[in-house]
């Protein structure tokens, strides 16, 4: 059938003259309207994607009734709208708890009928919204959505698959960054409860005086402030889940309640003595050590024990580092898909490099730094000069070759006869020395600025800083001098003091601002 509107109507109308009316009237209003007579002809519609179907309880052979029943195992989509003219209103009310959306009877009224549709469309479109949303929330929270293939992370992908299932309470042990809402709502994506709502508490981000209000609501005049009853969250997630993140922020008073609730499946709301059951799942999180706090007398143990039926700690991302380049992929296409960048890849020597940070803030540390690289970035692929320097340079320190010698790390490559390529600058101490010295292995010993300044010149520290500068960006005077936060004309200067044989000669490349060798506030 060629659909206009969008919208199909299937008519099965086994009186002809009522027939013909309802298709001439849906016609008219813009529907796309096919008709049969018999229950058996409906269905040879039943793989042409219609939308609605109007059909006669009472038809021959096969009544309405069947056929809805047949159609909505082939197409459960599909709405119908039962008419009947025999009274048969309880028929009618069966259909409806059968899956029709409702029922008229005779003689139909055009103008009520037209009405019921338009309501059939908007109910249509809000269910579509609703399963595109369940469809991104199965994509965005299914197991292939929280990314890892170090070990660490398979033991939680094994744990969320067999406690999804469960109506267990689950403790989620892990870093701040790590991830453990993510987590949280994988299981619940993942569970019998997905059609259920989800909601999240986090206690650490709420004053303690408000936390049992918030979870287990209040009555009209409980405190000061309560003008009216209002529902806690463990209300609102009956037949979902609940997740409290930070649980370790309870009050000890606060824990015995909450012991309760998952006792019992009970709360009482603040200021109030009826007692409300709820079919709620608990998920619990926390970054702190809840063994240490046991130990202090600052979490209950009884607690403790009742939450940790199925316990799952998320490694911090210092322990799988191995994971940053999926990380950082999965990360690249969210933000290219929010900001509208074209990113598309990233420098081997810049996931070396954040392979070495350890990472304090975890995940979420680790996509602020690729968003913030993207968006200053003006190139299609992050470059290691995009790394902040607190990253590359980690606790302030560089690596600074020993006095009088050079390092790969601190000068430009050399040719194939030792000699410097063009742009390099040779330290005094490295032209001095004597070719069986020069020859001679000697072991870089890495070191903070202050400990360099405290063995080396003035000039060889200005050497090393122009020979790592012209490295970095290739011989690229113009970014090199950026970089060192002088200009192209006091480098080519410099360069021509200590190198009076080579020409000076002014840069024909232009090239984008280059961060500062060292940010301030990292040395």
């Amino acid at each position: 059938m060629v659909t206009t509107n969008g919208h199909k109507i299937l008519v099965v109308e086994d009186e002809p003259n009522e027939r013909q009316s309802l298709v001439r009237l849906l016609h008219d209003e813009g529907y796309q309207v096919n008709a049969a007579d018999s229950a058996d002809k409906a269905l040879s519609y039943l793989d042409e994607g219609v939308d609605f179907v109007l059909t006669d309880l009472r038809m021959g052979d096969v009544s309405g009734m069947d056929l809805l029943k047949h159609w909505k195992l082939k197409q459960p989509e599909a709405m119908f709208l039962m008419i009947t003219g025999h009274g048969s209103v309880q028929t009618a009310i069966d259909a409806i708890r059968a899956g029709a959306y409702h029922y008229m009877t005779k003689p139909i009224d055009p103008q009520a009928l037209l009405i019921m549709l338009q309501n059939m469309v908007r109910q249509k479109a809000e269910t579509r919204k609703v399963r595109e949303l369940q469809n991104r929330l199965d994509e965005r929270f299914s197991l292939s959505s929280i990314i890892g293939r170090s070990a660490g992370m398979q033991r939680v992908f094994e744990l969320i698959r067999r406690s999804a299932t469960a109506f267990s309470t689950v403790l989620i042990l892990g870093e701040s960054g790590t991830g453990k809402e993510l987590v949280a709502q994988a299981i619940h994506q993942n569970s019998p409860r997905r059609d259920g709502p989800f909601i999240a508490v986090n206690c650490a981000a709420m004053p303690a005086t408000l936390v049992e209000s918030e979870l287990f609501g209040h009555e009209k005049g409980a405190f000061t402030g309560a003008t009216d009853r209002r529902m806690g969250r463990f209300e609102s997630a009956i037949g979902g889940t609940i997740f409290i993140d930070e649980i370790g922020e309870f009050e000890v008073s606060l824990q015995v309640k909450l012991l309760r609730a998952l006792e019992t499946r009970v709360i009482t709301p603040v200021g109030g003595n009826k007692e409300i059951r709820v079919d709620t799942r608990v998920l619990a999180a926390t970054s702190r050590d809840i063994r240490q706090m046991m130990l202090e007398n600052k979490f209950r143990e009884d607690l403790y024990y009742r939450l940790n039926v199925i316990t799952i700690e998320i490694p911090p991302l210092r322990q799988r580092l191995e994971d940053i380049p999926l990380l950082a992929k999965r990360f690249m296409d969210r933000v290219n898909e929010q900001n509208g960048t074209k990113i598309t890849s990233i420098a081997p020597n810049l996931v070396d490099a954040m392979q070495q940070y350890p990472w304090p803030g975890n995940v979420r540390e680790l996509l602020n730094i690729i968003e913030r690289m993207m968006v200053l970035s003006d190139k299609t692929q992050l470059e290691i000069d995009d790394l902040p320097s607190f990253i590359r340079y980690p606790n302030g320190k560089i690596t600074v070759p020993a006095p009088g010698m050079p390092a790969a790390s601190a000068t430009p490559s050399s040719t194939a006869g030792g000699a410097p390529a063009t742009g390099g600058v040779a330290t005094s101490a490295a032209a001095t020395a004597a070719p069986a010295e020069a020859a001679a292995p000697v072991e870089a010993k890495p070191a903070t600025l202050d400990e360099a300044l405290a063995t080396m010149t003035l000039e060889d520290l200005e050497n090393r800083a122009i020979a790592a500068a012209l490295q970095r960006f290739n011989n690229n005077r113009t970014r090199a001098a950026r970089a060192l936060g002088i200009s192209v004309r006091t480098l080519q200067r410099k360069l021509g003091a200590k190198n009076p044989d080579e020409p000076v000669s002014e840069p024909t490349e232009p090239a984008a601002e280059a961060p500062p060798l060292v940010e301030s506030g990292t040395q």
